[in-house]
C-alpha cells in the first residue's frame, strides 16, 4: 500500500468519526446519547482500520531485531 492511499483511508475513516448528523439530543442508546454511543463504536472500529493501514504500509527495514 502506498503512503499516499494510507494517509487518505485514514483521514477518510477519522472524518466519519465525527458524529456530525446528531442533532438530536433525546435519542438515546445503552442509556448514553446517541453520538456518544457512535463515538466509541467509530472510534473502535477506526482503531481497527489504522491497524490495517498501518499493517500494510509499515516495511521495517531488514537489519532490525
Amino acid at each position: 500500500m502506498t503512503l499516499k492511499k494510507a494517509f487518505i483511508i485514514s483521514w477518510s475513516a477519522l472524518i466519519l468519526t465525527i458524529p456530525w448528523w446528531f442533532t438530536d439530543i433525546s435519542g438515546e442508546w445503552f442509556g448514553l446519547p446517541g453520538w456518544a454511543c457512535y463515538a466509541m463504536v467509530s472510534a473502535i472500529i477506526y482503531s481497527i482500520i489504522l491497524f490495517f493501514v498501518i499493517q500494510k504500509s509499515w516495511h521495517p527495514d531488514n537489519n532490525e531485531s
